[in-house]
C-alpha cells in the first residue's frame, strides 16, 4: 500500500486544487486499491471537498449537496460503497505498525469489521496471519468468530470442571441460565431432524473421519476438548416450535419437533460426567414437546440412565468390532425408541440380530480436512470421502428387514434410496 495522508476531521475546509489532487490519485489507483481509495474519499467527505464550487467547464457541476450524491455522480458508487471504502481504509490505518502485512483485500477488512474494537481487530488479524494458513475472507470470518466466543466465555472445559469443589459444580451447571439460547436450524436435507442441540462438545473418541471435530477447529476456542455450555441447558423451554403448514408431510411434522442432541459430542462418552447428562435429560423430561435424538459410540453407559418416551435412543457402529457392543448394550438400554446408526459403514456388518432396534440408519462418510494437534482429540489425518459397497448395504438392509425394522440411507449412499422412519 502506498503511502497516503490521513487528515484531521477538524481540518480546514477543502479547496478546488487540492480536491482535484485526490481525485485524480483516485483516478490512477487500481480498482481494488480500497485503502487508498478511502483514504482519500474520507478527507473528501471529512473536509467537504464534495461542496466545493469547480470553476473549470471540463470539471463536470460545480458542486454537490451530499457526500452520497458526490460519489453516485462523479464515482458512480451506489448509496453505500462510498461509505464502506472509508469504513474499511479507517480500520486498517488504525492498526498498530508492529501488525506486520496489512489486509490486501477489502473482504479481509469488512470481515473484520464484524468487532468493534480497534485493538481486538488488531488482535485477531495478527493471529491470522502469523499461523501461516491461507488468509481468505472465509478463514478471517472463522477466527472472528472464535475471537468473540472467547470473549463471552459461557463453557466450562472438563479439566476446568474436574477442578471446581464439590459444592461449585451444581452452581455451575445453573450459571448463565437467564440468557436465552435457541435450538440450530439443522439443514433441510436431514427430514428426520430440523434441529440440534449441543448443550455438551467435544469427543475423545479420536475418529479419523470425524466432522464435528474439523467443525470445532474452526468454530470453537477451546476446539473439541469435552465441555459443557450451561447457557445452553435452557433452549428446550426457549426455542418455538415453528408453526405447521398445510403443505407439511409426516415426515415434515416429525422432522420439525425432533431434536438431535450432541451432533458435536458422545453425550454418553466415558469421560462424561455424569452430573452433565443428568442435566440435559432432565430438560427433556421437562420439556416433552420436543422428540429427542441420542447417539452414542459407548452404549453400556447409556443403560444406567432412564429416558423419557420422547427419547430416541440410538448407537453408532462403524466396523464389525462394535457389533457386539451395541448389541449386549441395546438388551439392557430402557427407551420406547432405539435407533442404530452404521455412518460411516466402513467395514461388511453382520448383527446376530436387531430386533432390539426400531430404526436402522446406513450411511457413508464424507471427506474430513485434517488436523496437527497435541493428542487425539484435535489430530487427526486427512480422510477421503467414502462410500460402502453396494452389497454391504444390500446385506445389512436384508437384516433390518428381518428384523422388522425401519430403514434409512442417507445421501451418499450408492443406489436409490430408502427412507422409513420409525412410527
Amino acid at each position: 500500500m502506498q503511502e497516503t495522508e490521513l487528515i484531521p476531521a477538524d481540518r480546514v475546509e477543502m479547496n478546488f486544487s487540492e480536491l482535484l489532487e485526490r481525485e485524480q490519485r483516485i483516478e490512477r489507483c487500481q480498482r481494488n486499491a480500497y485503502y487508498e481509495i478511502g483514504l482519500e474519499l474520507k478527507a473528501i467527505r471529512d473536509r467537504g471537498g464534495y461542496k466545493v464550487q469547480r470553476d473549470q467547464p471540463t470539471a463536470g457541476r460545480y458542486s454537490f449537496t451530499t457526500f452520497e450524491e458526490y460519489c453516485r455522480e462523479r464515482w458512480e458508487m451506489h448509496r453505500e460503497r462510498g461509505r464502506q471504502l472509508i469504513e474499511a481504509a479507517d480500520a486498517v490505518a488504525k492498526m498498530p505498525t508492529n501488525v506486520g502485512i496489512l489486509p490486501s483485500r477489502e473482504s479481509h477488512v469488512r470481515a473484520l469489521l464484524k468487532i468493534e474494537k480497534d485493538e481486538d481487530r488488531a488482535k485477531v488479524w495478527e493471529k491470522v496471519t502469523s499461523n501461516g494458513t491461507q488468509i481468505t475472507a472465509k478463514y478471517i470470518s472463522e477466527q472472528v468468530k472464535k475471537y468473540q466466543a472467547e470473549q463471552e466465555k459461557d463453557w466450562l472445559t472438563l479439566e476446568e470442571w474436574d477442578d471446581l469443589e464439590d459444592d461449585k459444580k451444581e452452581s455451575a451447571l445453573e450459571s448463565n441460565l437467564e440468557r436465552t439460547f435457541n435450538y440450530q436450524a439443522d439443514n433441510d436435507n436431514i427430514e428426520w431432524a430440523r434441529w440440534s442441540w449441543n448443550p455438551v462438545t467435544g469427543c475423545r473418541h479420536g475418529c479419523k473421519y470425524c466432522y464435528a471435530r474439523d467443525i470445532a477447529a474452526r468454530f470453537y476456542p477451546q476446539g473439541f476438548k469435552p465441555s459443557i455450555f450451561p447457557s445452553r441447558l435452557n433452549a428446550p423451554k426457549n426455542t418455538k416450535q415453528k408453526q405447521p403448514k398445510e403443505s407439511w408431510t409426516d415426515v415434515d411434522h416429525m422432522g420439525h419437533r425432533n431434536v438431535f442432541v450432541c451432533s458435536m459430542a458422545d453425550l454418553f462418552g466415558k469421560w462424561v460426567p455424569n452430573e452433565w447428562i443428568e442435566a440435559v435429560l432432565q430438560q427433556c423430561w421437562d420439556n416433552p414437546q420436543w422428540n429427542y435424538l441420542f447417539l452414542s459410540k459407548f452404549p453400556v453407559k447409556m443403560a444406567d440412565f432412564e429416558f423419557p418416551d420422547n427419547a430416541w435412543v440410538g448407537t453408532s457402529v462403524d466396523t464389525h468390532g462394535a457389533v457386539s457392543r451395541a448389541e449386549k448394550a441395546f438388551t439392557k438400554i430402557k427407551a420406547k425408541t432405539t435407533w442404530l446408526s452404521c455412518e460411516p459403514m466402513l467395514e461388511h456388518l453382520q448383527f446376530g440380530s436387531l430386533e432390539m432396534f426400531d430404526w436402522v440408519v446406513i450411511g457413508g462418510s464424507s471427506a474430513t480436512i485434517g488436523h496437527d494437534g497435541d493428542d487425539k482429540i484435535d489430530k487427526a489425518p486427512a480422510t477421503p470421502e467414502f462410500r460402502p459397497p453396494f452389497d454391504w448395504i444390500v446385506s445389512l438392509y436384508d437384516q433390518a428387514r428381518k428384523a422388522n425394522a425401519r430403514v434409512y440411507f442417507k445421501t451418499n449412499l450408492l443406489g436409490e434410496r430408502v427412507r422409513e422412519y420409525p412410527s
